[in-house]
């Protein structure tokens, strides 16, 4: 009979493979920012190299041509969540506590923005730019990302509000609290661990989407994710800048998950699971 270690190695020399196949594209990544370019793709592969980080200081420091682009990320990121939240929580909520005839078609039009492609999107949205004279700007951006953030927030949100009882709200209102004051001290708090689950996946959309500032940037605004596609050019392709910005691209989206991840198991066991 297996002891409880033994049954632990098991489980933990089973899950390796899966590790393997999900963590192996980023370590090779790192090791493709990290090593001399001439030893890229040698056959047979080289493994053993002395590590450089010449690919890291050529795309964030000298020149560091992709230094504005990771700050512009930043702010288009952080204003298009914070932006979202509060149409976002005002909608769930009322979606979420009062009988409204169209919520079932509301919910269903929300979950069709999240379905059709974003390059459906990008004439009509430069039209309405390029008349406001907005494009290039981050503020264009951060306003059509609402077409990703907006419905899945909703959709998120709502679910962390329908797990907080009625009963809650109903004993502030004979207390003496209207509505507002009920959501603002009964409801918010207690679903604040939804807020930060859905603001951390809205940061997360945000922060990867390359359709609608592939179109609606310039130099001067264009985000990380399209200094990525810069160093595919005619003369060749720099794999070794590409790694360098690549991996500097996921490293705050894993940093919020790894700081906030017990807000997401929350999330992923009963508030992401009901529509």
């Amino acid at each position: 009979m297996r002891t409880p270690i033994q049954q632990k190695l098991l489980v933990y020399l089973a899950l390796l493979p899966v590790l393997l196949f999900f963590i192996g594209p980023i370590l090779w990544f790192l090791a493709l920012a990290l090593r001399p370019p001439e030893t890229a793709f040698t056959v047979p592969p080289q493994f053993i190299f002395t590590p450089t980080l010449k690919a890291f200081e050529y795309t964030f420091l000298e020149p560091g041509n992709n230094r504005n682009q990771l700050l512009n990320s930043v702010i288009v990121s952080s204003g298009a969540t914070l932006l979202s939240l509060p149409f976002s929580v005002s909608a769930a909520y009322a979606l979420s506590r009062f009988q409204l005839r169209a919520k079932r078609f509301l919910m269903l039009w929300y979950i069709s923005l999240l379905m059709a492609p974003p390059i459906v999107f990008l004439i009509p949205y430069f039209v309405v730019m390029a008349r406001l004279g907005w494009v290039g700007t981050h503020a264009s951006m951060i306003i059509v990302l609402q077409t990703i953030t907006i419905p899945f927030s909703i959709w998120l949100l709502k679910s962390f509000f329908d797990e907080v009882p009625d009963e809650l709200e109903e004993a502030a209102l004979v207390d003496g609290a209207n509505r507002l004051q009920a959501l603002l001290r009964i409801t918010l708090p207690l679903a604040l661990p939804g807020i930060i689950v859905t603001s951390m996946f809205a940061f997360v959309f945000s922060w990867n989407n390359t359709v609608f500032p592939l179109v609606l940037s310039n130099q001067r605004t264009a985000t990380l994710p399209l200094g990525t596609l810069s160093y595919f050019a005619t003369t060749g392709v720099t794999w070794n800048y590409i790694a360098a910005t690549a991996i500097v691209t996921m490293i705050p989206p894993m940093i919020i998950f790894l700081l906030l991840g017990r807000y997401i198991v929350r999330g992923l066991t009963f508030g992401a699971v009901k529509g």
